[in-house]
């Protein structure tokens, strides 16, 4: 190349001689051509070193492809990023806990041991915490027990029982009333009485007793006997209802937080399963790190995310301790002791068969749904105290007899007594024989009483006002109607919601499970990077919590809408078939 330019430059300095140019029009020429000779080098060095760059780019690509595409088995062997070849061991198996390939859509429980827990506290033990022992519970001994135990069940029994008595006592006013009495009293003095032919006022130094045994009968008060006997008997009805409503809630609640509790021992054994990873990765890092093949802020990462998973396993330690304390609470248990769960494997439960309808859980809910029957016993008591009010309004017709006893001894007791009375003759005197027993007399008779307190106004406003009092229980009919609708319109949607969220809580496990195998495998082999083994690790430990909560969501869901429908009790709660179909 210079030695053409040299020949370029020679040819033009003849021309301009012969031509007789100046010399400074033919310098010009000659730099121009230098700058066009250095412009087509720096061309050919970009185009080689594009050239390379491209080749390398082509040769990481192909090697991503090839591990991503190989599939790798146990006993292959690949380079951990330059340490010594070895077997491959996969820090996470894949595993979604379910204990069988037959049936994902269930979580086997296995109770970590003492070491893999975190000590909270040195004065406690990590797995009792501040309870003294451990009780085994299944499901059948939380109901047992919740029905027998249950404080809300024992309080409306109380109820029961009071609105029952209450009931006898309005049918004992169908009997008449039976009055006795004894009065002693000891007279000294004169009396003037308006009866008698005696001019002389009555003299007394002895002792005075009377005695009374008699009856009332109330032949007609306004219809008040009647129509509020009927009344208690339809708030015994109500109390009656209105326990086996709080039945219904109790069995609900306790079946609820005891899944709870297996939930939480589920999330425990996931938590630990969480920790574990993250000390693999720990450990692989540093091993990385002493090889000369990770950096300082890979295993900082990994340690970050070691105490981040610590963190939350000591959590999940305290709310599985909660969740017992929870369930005994309810069931007035000793809270000192702590309930472990017989149940190890937390399983999708349907009660509920799949093919039943809104429209038939509608029905079944109308016709077995305690709190309707027990607002309409309400209602029905409302407005019986409308006549209740009314009726003293009306007069009262009573029918009465006594037996009075009036002397001095209740024994056979004789003295002489003056003679003083008209039965001896007026103004003479003498000496008689006086019995001081008592002795009977008798009445026998009716009375009609018509009373209108206030002219009227008191009784007619109290009657007005058990109208509207009746108007209202209507209304609250009404609206525990449309309560007990929602429920079981609400129940009914969240059982469709929970039973697709599990499939799609196992596939989210199996993809995220695989997620993770491969980001360490990419991470092992020098074309991953520790961030995605982290974000992998946290979405692995996401989907298995999101399974376990959507399997116990969705029996829970299952108890709501048997408890909505009005049948559950304690065999329904129990079963592992389908009882509404």
């Amino acid at each position: 190349m210079f030695r053409k330019v040299s020949i370029s430059l020679s040819l033009l300095c003849s021309i301009a001689s012969s031509i007789s140019l100046p010399l400074g029009l033919a310098l010009p020429a000659q730099a121009q051509a230098q700058d066009q000779a250095q412009a087509q080098d720096q061309a050919q060095a970009q185009d080689q070193t594009q050239a390379r760059n491209q080749t390398q780019a082509r040769n990481q690509t192909q090697a991503r492809n090839q591990v991503q595409a190989q599939d790798i088995v146990p006993d292959q062997k690949l380079p951990l990023r330059g340490l010594n070849n070895g077997p491959l061991e996969e820090v996470v198996p894949v595993d979604d806990m379910s204990g069988s390939d037959v049936d994902p859509q269930r979580i086997q429980i296995v109770r970590p041991p003492l070491s893999a827990l975190i000590s909270i506290d040195k004065k406690v033990d990590s797995s009792l915490l501040d309870a003294a022992s451990t009780v085994p519970m299944s499901l059948d001994d939380v109901v047992q027990a919740a029905l027998k135990n249950n404080l809300d069940i024992g309080i409306s029994s109380f109820n029961e029982r009071a609105r029952k008595a209450n009931m006898v006592s309005s049918m004992g006013k169908f009997l008449p009333d039976i009055s006795l009495s004894y009065q002693w009293n000891y007279l000294k003095g004169k009396a003037n009485v308006p009866f008698g032919q005696s001019l002389e006022p009555l003299s007394f130094n002895n002792p005075f007793i009377l005695t009374s045994a008699g009856f009332k009968y109330y032949g007609y008060r306004g219809g008040s006997v009647l129509f509020g006997a009927l009344q208690n008997r339809n708030n015994f009805r109500a109390a009656r209802h209105s326990k086996h409503a709080t039945v219904s809630d109790t069995l609900q609640t306790a079946g609820k937080r005891y899944y709870d509790l297996l939930l939480q021992e589920a999330l425990l054994q996931i938590r630990v399963k969480a920790v574990e990873t993250s000390e693999g990765q720990l450990s692989l890092n540093k091993d990385l790190k002493q090889g000369g093949l990770a950096t300082n802020l890979e295993v900082l990462q990994a340690e970050t995310q070691l105490s981040q998973d610590r963190q939350n396993l000591i959590d999940q330690q305290v709310a599985r301790r909660e969740a017992a304390i929870l369930l005994a609470e309810y069931l007035n248990a000793n809270q000192g002791l702590d309930i472990v769960p017989n149940d190890l494997l937390l399983q999708k439960i349907r009660i509920v068969s799949d093919q039943t309808n809104a429209a038939r859980l509608l029905q079944l809910a109308i016709d077995n749904r305690p709190e309707l029957k027990q607002y309409e016993e309400l209602r029905l008591a409302a407005k019986k105290q409308i006549v209740i009010n009314a009726a003293k309004l009306q007069p009262n017709f009573a029918f009465s007899g006594n037996v009075l006893g009036i002397g001095e001894t209740l024994s056979k007791q004789y003295e002489l007594a003056p003679i003083t009375l008209a039965g001896a003759g007026v103004g003479s005197g003498g000496v008689g024989v006086r019995n001081r027993q008592i002795t009977a007399l008798y009445t026998l008779g009716f009375n009609v009483n018509w009373n209108f307190e206030g002219l009227g106004a008191v009784d007619l406003a109290n009657t007005y006002a058990a109208k509207m009092t009746a108007r209202q229980a209507g209304l609250q009919q009404q609206q525990v109607l449309n309560k007990v609708t929602s429920e079981v319109r609400r129940s009914y949607l969240q059982t469709l919601k929970t039973d697709r969220k599990i499939e799609e809580a196992v596939a989210q496990v199996r993809s995220s499970n695989e997620e993770l195998r491969l980001a360490q495998l990419r991470f092992q082999n020098g074309v991953g990077r520790n961030i995605d083994v982290l974000k992998a690790q946290q979405d692995y430990t996401s989907s298995l919590i999101e399974k376990a909560r959507a399997i116990v969501n969705f029996n829970n869901a299952q108890i709501d809408l048997l408890h909505d429908t009005g049948l559950i009790s304690s065999s329904t709660i129990l079963s592992r078939a389908a009882v509404i179909r």
